[in-house]
């Protein structure tokens, strides 16, 4: 599935999120090259407009214009250097995709295929929504004053993209430990209709004890999926969920103000431009992470009601390793992790917040002050 996406993917190297050659090494050399411009040219246009502030701002207004601008500048060197450092690590990870994916059709006879239309609409709709409201901010920024915004701009487009990207991944996991959970339940159906099934017209049976193997073998595979790609994206996970966090609670402060007409009504463009596609990635990377962590769940449940099923007692062997796989899923769970950080689920989502109202009210008494 990821690489059929292979030809339209590539063209995010230039924006140094994914590796242009896979073994040409005098490709990725100068790639490297190009990744280590693009922090240096975003530090330098941060550190250049640092040094022609706005007389007229205010001061807390611009303390938080300096952090928020310096997190983003922090979070694309993150994301750029981590791409630089793993670039071997991006193509296995690609490669483990679709080892899984044959696994998954070959023993266990699961039809992978592409991603279904609405994962593609709803990254696609991400991904150009996330640049269409760079639009409002844009004219602001032309026709106003807007701190920092073209030094930060190329620095928008990357963590934004990356975000997108990162989706795109997620999605693919998420649809892999669906479709083993279907598959364990179908199992579990056969034998709670006495084994009178079979599999796809194939001679071996869902209830066999070789069927029940290949399915833990997919499993780990699946749980090695998400431990790579947890180290292979968990700091750039991490750095732009600080940077959506601060980007969304900022925004929503300075609309605030501008309501209460400390600025001119124009600035509402920039800041709804801001803060609303920050939340909604918020929104959609902790529905995407608690689906993965649902499907685990979903998956040590068939296990677990199989496992009481009166035929599987009279079977020593197929009890054990049943009992082996039930172990291996509670203790493996499928989770996006961010470097141990956090979990991306629902219970993230209420604490950021629950962390945005406070932060909220912290700003809205020292605007008073």
């Amino acid at each position: 599935m990821l690489y059929s996406l292979h030809p339209y993917l590539k063209y995010f190297a230039l924006l140094g999120l994914v590796p242009w050659s896979e073994s040409c090494a005098h490709s990725q050399f100068v790639q490297k090259l190009y990744s280590a411009f693009l922090i240096i040219l975003n530090a330098v246009n941060f550190g250049i407009s640092i040094n022609f502030p706005q007389n007229s701002e205010l001061f807390l207004s611009l303390m938080v214009n300096v952090i928020v601008f310096v997190a983003k500048i922090v979070c694309v060197a993150v994301i750029v250097l981590q791409m630089m450092v793993h670039y071997d690590d991006y193509f296995r990870f690609c490669m483990e995709i679709k080892y899984l994916g044959l696994r998954l059709q070959c023993e266990l006879k699961i039809h992978v295929g592409r991603l279904k239309w609405q994962s593609y609409a709803k990254i696609l709709a991400l991904g150009i929504g996330c640049l269409v409201t760079l639009l409002p901010s844009i004219y602001v920024a032309l026709n106003g004053s807007l701190l920092y915004f073209w030094s930060s701009l190329l620095s928008i487009l990357i963590i934004r993209m990356q975000f997108v990207l990162m989706l795109l991944y997620v999605d693919l996991l998420g649809q892999h430990a669906s479709l083993l959970g279907k598959r364990l339940q179908n199992v579990l159906e056969c034998h709670l209709m006495g084994a009178n099934c079979s599999l796809d017209s194939n001679a071996n049976r869902l209830c066999s004890l070789d069927f029940l193997l290949a399915l833990k073998q997919c499993h780990m595979e699946l749980y090695h999926l998400f431990t790579h790609f947890n180290d292979l994206f968990g700091w750039s996970i991490l750095g732009t969920y600080v940077v959506l966090f601060s980007d969304s609670t900022v925004n929503i402060y300075w609309t605030q103000q501008v309501l209460a007409e400390v600025y001119q009504y124009k600035y509402l463009y920039a800041t709804f431009s801001v803060f609303l596609p920050s939340f909604v990635n918020i929104l959609v990377f902790c529905r995407y992470g608690e689906f993965c962590q649902r499907q685990s769940v979903m998956i040590g449940s068939y296990l677990r009601n199989l496992s009481f099923h009166p035929s599987i007692g009279r079977e020593t062997s197929y009890k054990d390793l049943l009992t082996e796989f039930i172990m291996q899923v509670e203790q493996n769970l499928l989770t996006i992790n961010a470097e141990g950080f956090m979990n991306a689920d629902n219970s993230l989502l209420m604490s950021i917040l629950a962390a945005k109202v406070t932060y909220l009210i912290v700003l809205m008494q020292f605007s008073s002050v």
